[in-house]
């Protein structure tokens, strides 16, 4: 298993635009990736700070979101932003949730 994890800061005016068109734009379209597992999203609407961690079976279905679907959700979402995305990726060490040994799921 694998995480991807994305920051980025959000214009505080232009946070419920944010959160509509990612709740009910993008999110369904994310969770129907292949190899999507789960995601966690936290914003913080007085900072606009906003972090969102995605799990995914293997790493060549995070490479196909990335290069697929995240480009588009970037682009029509960077007007809201303040400051662009950043992404890590890595693999999965531990997840009580998702029952990942140490070092078990990638």
């Amino acid at each position: 298993m694998y995480s991807r994890t994305v920051t980025c800061k959000i214009d505080t005016s232009m946070i419920d635009e944010f959160r509509a068109a990612l709740n009910h734009e993008f999110l369904p379209r994310i969770q129907a990736q292949p190899g999507f597992v789960d995601n966690i999203e936290s914003l913080d609407s007085a900072t606009g700070e906003f972090c969102c961690t995605t799990l995914w079976k293997s790493e060549s279905d995070v490479k196909n979101y990335d290069s697929g679907l995240f480009q588009e959700i970037a682009v029509n979402l960077a007007p809201l932003m303040i400051e662009g995305p950043s992404v890590k990726t890595l693999p999965v060490e531990n997840s009580s949730a998702h029952r990942v040994a140490s070092g078990k799921a990638a």
